[in-house]
């Protein structure tokens, strides 16, 4: 949602302009904003609302070029400072207010975590460059439910206030040199075109693609493009005559711009890669330009009766307002820390959010814009300083707010019980010494820890070699939570695929212990298909890999292959990370795999069933018997959706080296 959301009849006050007030314009932001509210006020239905940024930078660089144009056109130059002006006078009272609340906020109610970085948001907020902190820190938008910062959706501020200080020049440059209305146009566009063709470059491939690809100046600027192409094309003539186009064009474009508003709000999900990768982004900013097209014609439509309902039309006024307050309201009353009840929680957060913008709007903006600083302080002077005097206070409130933060913790040392570890079931074998003496493990991160947990005290006689890594999935191939999201291979976990052989060859392992990875219930994407378990090619894959892993580690000098099945677990939807959320409802079927792996675990047996010198270690079986285990002889075993505890580790290892070293007496007898 971009910040300035000016309304149409505000600019008219300020400039002597010949364009008419259409309060359709109004009623389409103040219903996407109303929408855009709902969304992070709980309903997740409405997860493709964030699109509808894009009209929002449409919007707003087509009104505002329209009327620098305009200007241009009619007084033969561009008063920049006076631009400037007008800008700081619609934008900075409202975002002052909005900050003095944030930073009260942090101080009575927000976690340490989001004191600590307060001092450099209020800055970032400031300086219109929170769009660049948050690619910085690595944000993700739809991102971790905690520790939010309350000025996250400052980032579009940011990009529209970069718009705003660069647009009256590349307007006065263009009239110079293109000189045609057509030339300029085209001109912009082909700028609209650049940004979607760069953004695709940039791409989105995996998790830590986005933050780039969302928040970018660049990757966003196409619909501005869009919407300054479209203020030029309609800005009036040295006559005053304004532009349009014929009643069916107009028509078409008013149902196109609304279905294609629509379509996106319902299909679009929050990790569409086709939307950075393949021109979505593009196509929708056209498709906003079009419902613009229809919005401003002055001939009574049924976009006009619609969009042009007064209510509507004054929650598109109150737009500025609604975008800078509801977020901070949802985190400081929302969010469950009130109640738990979703409706009560939605219209308090709906309430307080209409009615402070609606105040601000009424006693704090409004002066502002007529009248400058003497709207709101009469007696003033010097309106400069009473305008930079707010911005230091707001900067050195912000940074002595995080100063006062603790200082994050260090993690904590978990203490791991003293003596044998339990049992996991009854009568398991335990490891006998030096059979096998050394042991390589190969998966992700899942072994990773518990080899770089392992309690080398407990089990003397046995070393082990960690080829795993974090995120490092048995396939190559792009993992896909959801239609259009991708997540491939990490470098690290690349590079070690390459490495381990000769690795495992010269440390002189024994046997090769692979870990077989929830990750093969999420569908990969193979030869450009999203396939599955349910699909064969997809499980010759797996086995053509666990094969290549086996000639590998028996060509290294390993004498024998094991691998361990997949336990059960208990992906509670608000404990993992939330870019993997969209799995959740993407499909179910895999949901209810990574709950209880039948179908992995059953291919693990009929692979180790196709070679003599492959074993199964079953730690399903001897966890997972009687349900999900959540402690074990007092011990967590998880301690999230996937990774075993620190506690648990000890005994963990007690089974799994117990079942390695019977498999490999046998083999061996």
């Amino acid at each position: 949602m971009p910040g300035a959301t000016q309304t149409i009849d505000e600019e008219l006050r300020v400039v002597r302009s010949r364009l008419g007030y259409s309060p359709a314009l109004d009623g389409v932001r103040g219903l996407f904003m109303l929408c855009f509210m709902a969304y992070h006020f709980g309903v997740d239905q409405l997860a493709g609302m964030w699109v509808c940024i894009n009209l929002f930078f449409v919007l707003s660089a087509f009104l505002i070029t329209r009327l620098l144009v305009e200007e241009r056109v009619q007084h033969g130059d561009i008063d920049v400072w006076a631009f400037y002006r007008r800008r700081a006078r619609r934008l900075l009272p409202g975002l002052f207010l909005v900050l003095t609340f944030v930073l009260v906020y942090a101080v009575l109610w927000a976690d340490d975590a989001v004191r600590r970085k307060i001092g450099g948001d209020v800055l970032a907020t400031l300086g219109y460059v929170m769009n660049w902190r948050l690619i910085a820190e690595g944000d993700q938008y739809f991102g971790t439910k905690g520790g939010e910062s309350p000025l996250r959706h400052a980032w579009t501020l940011a990009i529209e206030e970069q718009f705003y200080v660069l647009v009256p020049f590349v307007i006065l440059g263009l009239m110079l040199w293109a000189r045609t209305r057509r030339r300029m146009a085209l001109v912009l566009l082909a700028g609209a075109v650049a940004s979607a063709v760069w953004t695709a470059v940039v791409g989105f491939h995996d998790a830590s693609d986005y933050p780039r690809v969302y928040y970018g100046t660049d990757t966003r600027a196409q619909a501005l493009f869009i919407g300054a192409a479209l203020g030029v094309w309609l800005a009036p003539g040295r006559s005053g005559a304004l532009p349009s186009f014929s009643r069916p064009v107009v028509a078409v474009a008013g149902v196109v711009g609304v279905v294609s508003s629509v379509f996106s709000f319902v299909v679009v999900g929050p990790y569409s890669g086709w939307m950075f990768n393949l021109g979505g982004m593009f196509f929708f900013a056209l498709g906003s330009a079009l419902l613009v097209i229809a919005c401003v014609d002055e001939r009574p439509s049924w976009v006009h009766a619609i969009f042009g309902w007064r209510p509507l039309a004054h929650a598109g006024r109150l737009s500025y307002g609604l975008y800078l307050w509801h977020w901070p309201i949802w985190l400081a009353v929302g969010n469950g820390r009130l109640t738990d009840n979703a409706i009560i929680e939605f219209v308090l957060c709906a309430v307080l959010t209409i009615g402070i913008a609606q105040l601000s709007y009424q006693y704090v903006e409004r002066p502002v814009i007529k009248r400058g600083v003497r709207g709101l302080l009469p007696s003033v002077r010097t309106p400069v300083v009473a305008t930079l005097l707010p911005v230091a206070l707001l900067a050195g409130a912000g940074l002595a707010v995080a100063s006062s933060a603790p200082t994050a913790p260090a993690e904590p040392t978990v203490a791991v019980p003293q003596g044998p570890p339990p049992k996991i079931v009854a009568g398991q074998p335990s490891y006998r010494e030096g059979k096998p003496a050394r042991i390589g493990v190969f998966g992700d991160s899942v072994p990773f820890f518990l080899v770089d947990r392992f309690p080398q005290e407990t089990f003397p006689g046995v070393t082990l070699d960690n080829y795993s890594r974090e995120g490092c999935d048995l396939l190559s191939e792009p993992i896909s939570w959801a239609p259009g999201f991708q997540m491939g291979n990490e470098p690290k976990c690349t590079a070690m695929k390459k490495e381990w052989p000769q690795e495992l060859k010269s440390n002189g392992d024994d046997v090769l212990l692979i870990w077989a990875s929830p990750l093969l219930a999420v569908p990969h994407i193979v030869d450009g298909e999203r396939l599955w378990l349910d699909d064969k090619a997809y499980l010759d894959l797996i086995r053509s890999r666990w094969d290549r892993l086996r000639r590998q580690a028996l060509d290294a000098g390993a004498t024998q292959v094991q691998i361990v099945n997949v336990p059960c677990r208990k992906p509670v939807k608000d404990s993992i990370p939330e870019e993997f959320r969209v799995v959740f409802d993407s499909n179910p079927a895999i949901v209810k795999e990574y709950k209880e792996p039948k179908r992995i675990n059953r291919l693990v047996e009929q692979w180790a069933d196709s070679h003599d010198d492959v074993q199964v270690v079953d730690l399903h079986g001897a966890l997972c018997s009687d349900g999900y285990p959540e402690e074990i002889g007092g011990i967590k075993v998880f301690n999230d959706y996937l990774h075993f505890s620190p506690e648990a580790t000890p005994m963990i290892w007690e089974h799994v080296l117990g079942e390695v070293s019977r498999n490999y007496v046998r083999a061996r007898s």
